[in-house]
């Protein structure tokens, strides 16, 4: 188990381990075209990346690019949550000047 792979207790909240968390991303293929990259990354996170490879039968590409797909998911994510929370308030008006309306019409259903 390499230092980005260890689980830890925060709170009673599960963390997931490297290969739980990029699971759902490990599938994903693409038909290229494809552009070769060199990149410098630590050892640590090398060896992580090379030991996810071997146990998922992923390539190392395949890992690198599965993490960041999941990167731009969780960057995509925090947009939209941002996007709803700047919209939170006047949602809220809105949803509280509906209410009477609603409760209006929602009395005469016959549930």
């Amino acid at each position: 188990m390499t230092e980005y792979d260890q689980r830890t207790d925060h709170g009673g909240a599960s963390v997931p381990s490297v290969r739980d968390a990029l699971a759902p991303y490990l599938a994903a293929t693409e038909a290229g075209p494809f552009t070769k990259l060199s990149i410098s990354l630590p050892e640590p996170l090398i060896s992580a990346i090379r030991e996810v490879s071997d146990e998922t039968g992923v390539s190392v590409s395949g890992v690198i690019a599965a993490s960041v797909r999941r990167l731009l998911d969780e960057v995509e994510q925090a947009r939209i949550d941002l996007a709803l929370e700047e919209d939170r308030e006047e949602n809220l008006a809105w949803a509280r000047a509906a209410a009477p309306g609603d409760a209006l019409l929602l009395r005469d259903i016959p549930w």
